[in-house]
């Protein structure tokens, strides 16, 4: 059985990090459009930013929003735009580069996302959404020692950081640790139940069953069995690491 062959993003409309909020005059109005800008569903949010914006173009955190939204709706080129204006503003902004190295990994140019991914984590070496994120680009160019590092460390600055056990889990299938995946899967859906055990985790189980078997434990074969009823037809054994 091969083990992950390669892995490629699934959720790109996640959004990576938080932005840095700009403190207001708590006006309902003010307050009501930062929190659309910030969380609201696009084009609102779109809308919000683009109003806080004209107010005021120098908040690099209404451009990082905008960003980010901008994103969300699949206009990659416009959020960089946003990123790259919100970096001259505020060279210092940990969440634009690291939400730019998203937005440069959402068009397959890895290189220039890990830069953006150092950058943020330089800034702030506390910054676990970076560190995720750099460990999914290590993961994607087939590095899960580095991917791992990273996502120990991600996990050391955020014990409940559930996508990071998830990623961890996939770079352990990849270096065939079989039985720290599924203990990283496992973690991963107690934190956050809406993810999904995947296919990944049905690699993980097939793995270690046979890993068993060869050790003459007979719960290989129960490890097996749960495989083959999650997933029956392993017929492309890919699985995808989630941002955020």
């Amino acid at each position: 059985m091969a083990v992950v062959s390669s892995v490629r993003v699934l959720s790109r409309a996640y959004a990576l990090g938080f932005a840095c909020v700009i403190a207001a005059v708590d006006t309902g109005a003010q307050t009501n459009t930062w929190r659309q800008c910030l969380a609201d569903i696009s084009p609102a949010a779109i809308e919000a930013c683009t109003s806080i914006i004209s107010f005021d173009p120098h908040n690099d955190g209404a451009f990082v929003n905008r960003g980010i939204a901008y994103r969300r709706v699949g206009d990659v080129e416009r959020a960089i735009d946003d990123y790259d204006e919100a970096i001259r503003l505020n060279p210092r902004a940990a969440d634009a580069f690291n939400n730019r190295g998203n937005a440069f990994r959402t068009r397959d140019e890895l290189p220039r996302a890990l830069r953006d991914y150092d950058e943020a984590i330089r800034l702030d070496p506390h910054y676990a959404h970076a560190l995720n994120n750099r460990g999914i680009v290590f993961l994607e160019q087939g590095d899960p020692d580095r991917a791992i590092a990273d996502f120990d460390r991600a996990i050391g600055e955020r014990a409940s950081y559930a996508n990071a056990f998830r990623n961890r889990g996939l770079a352990r299938v990849q270096q065939r640790s079989y039985g720290l995946a599924i203990a990283d899967f496992d973690e991963a859906s107690k934190l956050n139940p809406s993810i999904y055990r995947g296919i990944e985790y049905s690699i993980a189980l097939l793995g270690r069953g046979r890993a068993r078997q060869r050790a003459g434990d007979a719960g290989g074969a129960a490890d097996i069995a749960e495989a083959t009823r999650l997933f029956p037809d392993r017929s492309e054994e890919t699985a995808d690491a989630h941002d955020r």
